[in-house]
């Protein structure tokens, strides 16, 4: 073991930099993408009425389900799988292009028959052409160049920012553009399938990799080993973060459905944007010390730490400001929810804590572990959405998202410690600290908003927002110092390294 795990460190010796550098990459992607898909947001939520939201919603879930119960694995395979993977990327994109000729022929086929669920009458010819408009987005995306799986894989993530900024930019940009041209939400359809096509031809420039139709079932079947799971936890964490949806829908209607789906897009973006930093870097990272227990270990507790210092400040902030934010930015037809973005910041925290063990059970192989944790949060979501939403409406639904996410947490706890042979308290010490500090920066916003911010203005909501950063850093400050936390030190090493790059940036362009 001890020859094994000294070749490991040969093969792969500053892995921790390069890992920290593709995190710069994927986080500068992730920032730039919230900022731009927050005010398209804002800007469709106040332009069109709940109806058309709902509508627009549920194009966006169908075509989400339909992926998801077609999703093989095969790019998680890869990723994971050791040495070059050259030999199967010709059947993994057949395959892949398969699957979106199905899936467009399935929308298409299927869409008169989705439109009588609690959509109005006068609005079903309409939803009808969206859904059918909304399917070509399948065929585009089938063709996209299998090659960046590299990008990953080698940890190149300056080109999936690359990628993924532009078709981000592309969409806030035609979106905007678009729906002032249309005045209709046929602006935001014929925006979606411009970046489905950008987003394919980049994959092409980027990636000098060409596939081809070639298909070996040999080949499929050696990826689907390790695929199946991720497909099956791609169902069942669909159901856990889209059943809601779904359940809204068809007992609510579509309007409730687009308050509640609008909530959750405030609420959980910038959690969901720290979930994709971790699955994107930390994945194919730990992926490469899978056989390396103590670097694995240490690796998995440090992702901790940074996901606690950034999750648990941002989720709080949404919490006390949220309201504030709402009144301030969206017009009367979406204050009714309030409470109910409220309660799904605390869904998006636990998610984005949670996100750090994914990539871990990936790397290690442990997809049936993880696929049926999934399960038994599933279990306790289904015993609980429906009487939760007679009682409470699209409260009651988030309610019953919180209490799931919650009731598993103590076996999956368990079984990471055995996994990475740790203590209770190394795993529970890297949240701890910030979560005092978010507790103390909430009750000194709560204060300040009786107290010297009222009314709630725009300035004063900025300068709210701004406190609340200082009041974290300082407290956190302080008992990092006290209780010997480590949090300054990972802060150093991560603006060392950035200084490290700027320097050879500016090296390498001299």
């Amino acid at each position: 073991m001890t020859d094994t795990n000294t070749a490991i460190q040969k093969e792969e010796p500053d892995l921790y930099k390069r890992s920290v550098k593709g995190v710069y990459w994927v986080i500068a992607s992730q920032i730039t993408l919230f900022f731009l898909g927050f005010a398209k947001s804002i800007f469709i939520a106040n332009y069109f009425v709940l109806i058309d939201l709902g509508i627009i919603s549920i194009a966006v879930m169908l075509m989400e389900i339909l992926n998801t119960f077609t999703q093989t694995g095969f790019d998680s395979a890869l990723i994971q799988k050791k040495g070059d993977v050259r030999d199967y990327l010709n059947t993994a994109w057949t395959a892949g292009l398969t699957k979106g000729i199905f899936l467009f022929l399935v929308l298409y086929l299927a869409a008169p028959l989705l439109t009588s669920f609690k959509i109005p009458e006068e609005k079903i010819p309409l939803a009808v052409w969206v859904f059918r408009a909304m399917s070509l987005c399948f065929l585009i995306a089938g063709l996209r160049n299998v090659g960046v799986i590299y990008f990953s894989k080698n940890l190149d993530f300056h080109k999936t920012f690359a990628l993924s900024v532009i078709s981000a930019l592309m969409d806030i940009v035609l979106s905007i553009g678009l729906v002032l041209v249309f005045r209709s939400i046929w602006g935001i359809i014929a925006a979606r399938l411009a970046t489905a096509c950008v987003d394919c031809a980049g994959s092409y420039v980027l990636s000098s990799y060409r596939p081809r139709l070639h298909f070996k079932p040999s080949k499929a079947r050696e990826l689907w080993k390790f695929g199946r799971w991720i497909f099956g936890q791609n169902i069942t964490g669909y159901f856990l973060e889209g059943g809601d949806n779904f359940f809204i829908w068809f007992y609510l209607g579509i309007q409730p459905l687009a308050l509640y789906r609008y909530a959750y897009r405030f609420s959980n973006t910038p959690a969901t944007h720290i979930t994709q930093v971790i699955s994107q870097v930390f994945f194919p990272a730990y992926s490469k010390i899978q056989d390396d227990l103590p670097r694995l270990r240490d690796a998995y507790l440090k992702v901790l730490k940074v996901t606690a210092l950034l999750s648990i400040p941002t989720s709080f902030l949404i919490f006390v400001l949220g309201p504030d934010f709402v009144r301030l930015f969206l017009k009367e037809h979406m204050h009714p929810m309030i409470f109910v973005l409220q309660i799904l910041a605390v869904k998006g925290l636990l998610n984005s804590i949670g996100s750090t063990r994914g990539p871990l059970f990936y790397a290690l192989g442990k997809v049936r572990e993880n696929w049926l944790f999934q399960c038994l949060r599933l279990l306790a979501f289904a015993v609980t959405i429906y009487p939760l939403t007679k009682r409470w409406g699209i409260e009651g639904a988030a309610l019953s998202c919180v209490f799931a996410a919650v009731a598993i947490r103590p076996f999956i706890f368990r079984f990471l410690c055995r996994v990475l042979q740790c203590s209770a308290w190394s795993m529970l010490f890297p949240s701890i600290l910030p979560l005092a500090a978010a507790l103390t920066m909430t009750l000194v916003l709560f204060a300040a908003k009786h107290v010297i911010f009222t009314p709630i203005t725009y300035l004063s909501f900025a300068g709210l927002a701004v406190m609340g950063v200082f009041v974290y850093a300082a407290v956190l400050g302080v008992l990092d110092f006290t209780f010997q936390g480590g949090f300054r030190k990972i802060v150093q090493e991560q603006m060392q390294l950035v200084s490290q790059e700027i320097k050879k940036r500016k090296t390498s362009a001299m």
